[in-house]
């Protein structure tokens, strides 16, 4: 017995007889005539008469010409509903092609996209994939994982029934990072989107969007790595810089100071050994005292450059106002004020000796560019083992953060804060400059 689909199968192209106007115009005309030819052979109108006659009180005589009345009308309305069909049908052609194209499109960017895409059923289950999902989930070249559940390649499968049951509520799930196992075990990070979509008709879906992160991630993570060893290595310096300058602080001190002390020593007794000195031996001689006194006020400088005494002798607070005070004794026109708050202990060296080169350089850069005529400086330590914040803030003519300049002034200080794990900020405003400061009180590399 044939199958019902079969019987009700549409003939094929090949199969199908597509008719002609002129033939149907034909066989229109060769009715037309041979219903002629019969009428006149046979009389039928005379015996149309002869039978209707007798009838005449019910006008069937009047029969002929509505017949023909009734066939001009159903040609009429043959035509009218052919030349609707044939509207109606351009139109489904139209449609159609539409269609077509649309779906050629949606095919390309479905399949040529480079991002992952795939359609889901309710349970998971995967029910069409382009090829960058394919890879995503390390399918060989060809392969799509049609009809394979996605939860197979999630390390928590019950975390994919989240993403999908929220989808399906209407809920729109992103996902910033997805870990997925692709075949083999091969990893992949991915960020995602699950969006639910009702059909008409048909049963509910989630579509999945992914974008594989997988080397942006390792990138990043080598950026992170290199920008780490890059800190300590700046940290290290950082040291390294600070211990030669402690050394040549010590040398100049120890050795220069007290060769002049006893330059300017061997002078005085020169001075005052004899009661009367030629004059040029006893201008020689004020000179050799007035030159001593004037190399050990520069070494004495330079040693304070180099390396804060007061920072090792007296701590943080004593140092920053032997700072202030200093720089305010050369500035006189500009109004400094030092505000120190909380206990200021167990910052470290590190820490220690950042915060000064910040407070230092920061008043330099005050000295050379801001024109200002009042600077704020201002450090909190809240808690004991908290971290510490600095703000240097003046009222000159400010200026640009992110503009390049030859020097090495606020990206040498930002490089100085983030080797110790803090954070750094130059902030310009409509009048004077603010730079920020944040760092841990032990001075930890990030």
């Amino acid at each position: 017995m044939m199958p019902m689909e079969a019987s009700m199968a549409a003939p094929s192209d090949g199969d199908w007889v597509h008719p002609s106007v002129s033939q149907d115009v034909l066989v229109v005309a060769a009715v037309t005539l041979v219903t002629f030819v019969t009428a006149s052979a046979l009389e039928l109108n005379e015996l149309l008469l002869q039978v209707t006659r007798p009838l005449e009180l019910y006008q069937l005589d009047e029969l002929p010409i509505t017949v023909f009345a009734l066939a001009a009308a159903l040609a009429w309305f043959a035509w009218r509903r052919w030349r609707i069909a044939a509207l109606e049908l351009n139109r489904r052609l139209q449609t159609q092609i539409t269609l077509a194209e649309r779906e050629d499109e949606y095919r390309m960017l479905f399949m040529e996209n480079l991002a992952g895409n795939a359609i889901l059923d309710a349970d998971g289950v995967i029910r069409q994939c382009n090829p960058a999902f394919a890879s995503m989930l390390g399918c060989r070249p060809g392969e799509l994982p049609v009809g394979r559940s996605l939860a197979q390649f999630f390390p928590d499968p019950a975390a994919l029934g989240v993403y999908l049951r929220d989808a399906l509520a209407g809920l729109r799930s992103d996902v910033p990072v997805l870990k997925l196992l692709g075949a083999g075990g091969r990893p992949a990070e991915a960020i995602a989107r699950f969006v639910g979509h009702r059909p008409p008709g048909r049963p509910a879906q989630v579509l999945a969007y992914f974008a594989e992160i997988t080397e942006l991630q390792m990138v990043q993570r080598d950026l992170a790595h290199t920008l780490a060893e890059n800190r300590l290595l700046t940290q290290r310096y950082v040291e390294a810089q600070e211990a030669e300058r402690r050394h040549i602080a010590h040398e100049l001190h120890d050795e220069v100071g007290q060769y002049l002390n006893a330059i300017k020593l061997d002078a005085v007794a020169i001075r005052d050994s004899a009661s009367a000195l030629p004059d040029a031996v006893d201008a020689a001689v004020r000179s050799i005292i007035a030159g001593t006194d004037h190399v050990y006020e520069l070494a004495r400088g330079l040693t304070q450059r180099l390396r804060p005494v007061a920072l090792d002798t007296l701590g943080l607070s004593d140092a920053l106002r032997h700072c202030v005070a200093d720089w305010q004794r050369r500035n006189p026109a500009v109004a400094c004020d030092l505000s120190l708050e909380g206990p200021m202990t167990n910052l470290g060296e590190r820490t220690n000796i950042t915060l000064y080169r910040l407070v230092q350089e920061c008043l330099t850069n005050i000295t050379r560019h801001a024109q200002a005529r009042q600077v704020r400086i201002r450090l909190v330590q809240h808690h004991p083992a908290g971290e510490v914040l600095l703000s240097v803030r003046d009222d000159g003519v400010g200026g640009d953060p992110s503009a390049k300049t030859p020097g090495l002034g606020l990206p040498g200080l930002r490089e100085r804060v983030e080797s110790l794990g803090g954070s750094f900020e130059a902030r310009s405003g409509a009048s004077g400059f603010e730079v920020v400061a944040c760092i841990p009180a032990a001075g930890s590399v990030a």
